[in-house]
């Protein structure tokens, strides 16, 4: 198992035993942080197009 498996896996006992402690369902905040992993992804990707879209009209404003 490699140091980021560890921290994973370290993570996950913490924040199940927090989970235990204030009696929370923990399945349920695992959807809710891999839900924010992903909106998280889907913005910066929608950043980058944005980007990559601009810089696309610039150059080919500049050709013309």
């Amino acid at each position: 198992m490699n140091r980021i498996d560890k921290l994973r896996e370290f993570h996950n006992q913490e924040l199940e035993k927090y989970c235990l402690k204030n009696e929370v369902s923990f399945p349920s905040i695992q959807r809710l942080l891999e839900a924010e992993r992903a909106k998280k992804l889907m913005k910066k990707s929608a950043y980058l197009q944005t980007n990559i879209e601009k810089e696309l009209n610039n150059n080919i404003e500049h050709e013309n």
